[in-house]
């Protein structure tokens, strides 16, 4: 039979031993950074603090007790911890150092890391934030512009504004038939970027509005809509002359909006005695629906007005 005071010698030395294994795991655990919220962004690389990204993708970025972590979309991570007192030093996992640097405000983050070997040692990280448009100014950034309708489709959005002929970079996210990224040719530059639910099928489509070089800076549009959210498939805007009366007058200077459940566009009239700089024929507005179509989708017109 056990005694009184060996039964409470064996419960008091089982109770030290649960406190020591408690406080052990207590020390481990404060040295780890606490879990951070992460916030979406877009990452890219740079040979140069003075030059934004080629390219960018999506990533997340987290912060917590001065540890940081990015995450790239698709798997590749970096996580720095802070080194000494003064703010923005970090180590990487191998130990090398790592600097924040200053340029880029409140609008991201950019860091110096160790030598790479494709020589782009700076990483920016520049803040998603989703709209309903972009301008031409946010588009020329890469990481600026984010359009959304409703989660979780989103696409992200650049292109170059380098001359005549520039380039359109779109990601989608959310759609699990359409993954990769969208590149298109632009003879012209974009102006505005749009999205949208013209037909109100309850899946959005993204109008991207060009304007060309030159005195006519004549407009053309590229345009995408998604499929029961999976997919993407191409927006055809039919020529003005397949509209009866529609191209009569026409010298360009056009200008896009979504209105309503209606993509407007809306150009100068001339008359033959009339100059580029001075057009004198009113203006003419043409509102188009979109309907699907066999392969593609098609912006139908079906409003003509002229004032």
């Amino acid at each position: 039979m056990i005694s009184r005071n060996k039964r409470l010698h064996t419960t008091y030395s089982h109770s030290l031993w649960w406190l020591l294994i408690a406080a052990v795991l207590a020390a481990h655990l404060a040295s780890w950074p606490a879990s951070a919220d992460s916030t979406a962004a877009h990452c890219g690389f740079s040979a140069s603090r003075d030059h934004l990204p080629k390219s960018t993708s999506p990533c997340s970025f987290s912060q917590r007790q001065g540890y940081i972590g990015i995450a790239f979309e698709g798997g590749q991570r970096f996580n720095f911890t802070p080194v000494g007192d003064a703010p923005g030093n970090y180590r990487d996992e191998a130990g090398r150092p790592v600097y924040r640097q200053k340029g880029l405000g409140q609008e991201g983050q950019l860091f110096k890391l160790p030598s790479t070997p494709d020589g782009l040692p700076f990483l920016y990280v520049v803040w998603a934030s989703t709209a309903l448009a972009c301008d031409a100014a946010a588009l020329a950034t890469p990481g600026r512009c984010t359009l959304a309708l409703q989660a979780p489709i989103s696409f992200a959005m650049s292109a170059t504004r380098g001359g005549s002929l520039n380039e359109l970079t779109i990601t989608p996210r959310g759609l699990p038939f359409t993954t990769g990224t969208i590149n298109a040719s632009l003879d012209g530059a974009v102006t505005t970027a749009e999205i949208a639910d013209l037909d109100a099928n309850g899946w959005p489509e993204i109008y991207v509005f060009v304007s060309s070089a030159g005195s006519g800076s004549y407009g053309s549009l590229v345009a995408y809509a998604v499929n029961a959210g999976k997919s993407l498939t191409p927006i055809y805007l039919p020529a003005l002359d397949q509209t009866p009366g529609a191209a009569d007058g026409y010298r360009g200077h056009d200008e896009f909006a979504i209105i309503e459940n209606r993509l407007a566009r809306r150009f100068p009239l001339y008359t033959e005695q009339d100059t580029n700089a001075a057009p004198s024929g009113g203006t003419r507005q043409i509102g188009y629906r979109l309907e699907a179509g066999e392969a593609v989708w098609i912006l139908v017109p079906d409003t003509v007005s002229h004032y």
